[in-house]
């Protein structure tokens, strides 16, 4: 199906050059490369938002990265392709290098490493908005939920590592130390962790797919639950795993902003710099709370955190 669905494109694209009609002047296309239910609800709720500003729905078309690669090679015009993940947008850096290109749902890690790697000249026309959480809110928050907390542990990865400096301004300037320890290829797990560990009253996940994975994230978990460590992860799948909180900005919630830079630039021409999200909800696992004899209300904390940001 997916197959005929591109056929069908393919033709009436060409029955529009042969014709002497433009090809559609405000497309955009969304690229994904598996579609998970995160992916699901964000092409969804992209699609729903961007309709609702008024753009036609025949204007908007969703590839996967595999139907992306086939249209590249006839050479469809794109007015505006948003990448959903990391896969996708290696994708797309991968082959079109001129179209105006929007990144979501993807870390700044792995943002700023596939751009860097890319073959992509003009960067100006190409922007993200990141998946996970500045800093300062993070700290923010665990101020809110842990007032007593004065030193923060952090587990870097290979990646994760780059962003040690933006860190260590953030707790500067809220007057909180740093713990931390550095994993390394081949390197096992254990000895970074309690290096991170040692005397901090939390430990802040950062996004590292070489720290934080399928097969050692109950480890961390657990050693930190040991360790009567709480965790502020940085999913809510994570607070389900054992992690005491998470700050973390949805599929819908990102595709709301999404679709706003979308019709910004399709009225305006221009992208602007790549930004962390706006928007954001907060997740409490209420079991390990009550473990740590902590009473913490995801929604207290989140409406009090989002009257932070918006003070002056």
């Amino acid at each position: 199906m997916r197959l005929y669905r591109l056929c069908i494109r393919l033709w009436l694209w060409a029955c529009l050059v042969c014709a002497g009609e433009p090809v559609l002047a405000h497309l955009v296309t969304v690229v994904y490369n598996d579609k998970t239910p995160a992916i699901q609800e964000a092409s969804d709720s992209l699609v729903q938002e961007l309709v609702r500003t008024g753009m036609a729905r025949q204007d908007i078309q969703l590839l996967t990265t595999a139907e992306f690669l086939e249209a590249s090679l006839h050479a469809l015009d794109h007015r505006l392709i948003v990448s959903l993940g990391t896969d996708a947008f290696r994708q797309v850096t991968a082959q079109n290098s001129k179209t105006a290109l929007i990144a979501a749902l993807i870390p700044r890690i792995s943002y700023e490493r596939v751009l860097s790697e890319s073959n992509r000249k003009n960067q100006a026309n190409v922007s993200a908005l990141y998946l996970d959480q500045p800093f300062t809110r993070q700290l923010d928050l665990l101020r809110l939920a842990l007032p007593a907390v004065r030193r923060v542990g952090v587990l870097w990865g290979p990646e994760s590592i780059t962003q040690q400096a933006l860190l260590t301004a953030a707790l500067q300037g809220r007057g909180l130390e740093l713990s931390e320890g550095l994993i390394t290829e081949g390197q096992p797990l254990i000895g970074p962790l309690r290096s991170a560990l040692a005397d901090a009253d939390v430990l802040l996940a950062v996004a590292d797919g070489n720290v934080y994975n399928a097969s050692s994230v109950s480890n961390i978990l657990l050693t930190s639950y040991r360790a009567k460590t709480p965790v502020l992860a940085f999913s809510p799948a994570y607070v389900k795993a054992g992690a005491l909180l998470s700050v973390h900005t949805t599929a819908a919630q990102a595709s709301l902003k999404v679709a706003s830079v979308a019709s910004h630039y399709l009225q305006t021409g221009n992208l602007p710099a790549s930004q962390y999200p706006a928007d954001f909800s907060v997740s409490v696992n209420a079991y390990v709370a009550r473990s740590l004899g902590l009473s913490l209300d995801a929604e207290a904390l989140s409406e009090r955190l989002h009257k932070l940001e918006k003070r002056p």
